[in-house]
């Protein structure tokens, strides 16, 4: 199926014995080296020169309540961008999730904090602090994750027992929606009919919308 959401390559949820899917907007925040300065050669291409995060506020005061917040890192770094504190503040103030393009840590007490209404996201794990290596420098700014472009705003669905993410564009949410509805209806149909001891080929003839969606 031709598809205008995107997927998040190889996340790894928290592990437990129940499984959370949350659909919501993105908040974004950039991380940049610690030692990176505005004018340096290898300021790195699409981040803002200027940081606009306020002063005296922390990167977890500014995603808004309902939101889900993806914090992108410097490629090849080994510090975690968040823990059981990071996770805590989100938590409080409402936001419904934690997405690293980089390591998290603590991970026994994260997963204490996540639940139903909460979950964390990370690339990989470290025993490191954020500070040793980076620091938060923009936020609600896009960011490419592979191939993957992320806009504020953009629709997050984080499915922990399907071990998987997809991003959808705000401007292509209502077209998806369209499609998945028709998808659901052909998958549905098809393994119905796999089940009742139709061959691939024959089901697949029934439900030709399983390969192919077009919205309506």
């Amino acid at each position: 199926m031709s598809s205008d959401a995107e997927i998040l390559l190889d996340p790894i949820p928290r592990q437990k014995y129940w499984y959370t899917r949350i659909v919501a907007p993105i908040s974004t925040v950039v991380f940049v080296p610690t030692d990176l300065s505005p004018g340096s050669p290898l300021w790195i291409e699409g981040v803002p020169k200027e940081s606009n995060i306020p002063a005296g506020k922390h990167f977890t005061d500014i995603p808004p309540p309902g939101s889900i917040l993806l914090e992108h890192n410097p490629k090849d770094q080994l510090v975690a961008l968040f823990g059981d504190i990071v996770a805590t503040r989100l938590k409080t103030r409402g936001v419904l999730g934690a997405i690293a393009n980089g390591r998290g840590r603590d991970f026994v007490s994260s997963d204490k904090v996540c639940d139903e209404n909460f979950t964390m996201w990370c690339k990989g794990l470290s025993t490191v602090g954020t500070s040793m290596e980076a620091k938060p420098w923009a936020v609600d700014v896009p960011v490419k994750i592979g191939k993957v472009e992320v806009n504020p705003g953009d629709i997050m669905v984080a499915d922990e027992g399907e071990r998987g993410i997809a991003v959808i564009p705000r401007d292509k949410l209502k077209k998806i929606v369209e499609m998945l509805a028709v998808q659901k209806k052909a998958d549905d149909g098809l393994l119905n009919d796999v089940r009742n001891g139709q061959s691939m080929a024959d089901a697949i003839k029934n439900w030709p919308e399983h390969y192919s969606v077009q919205p309506h």
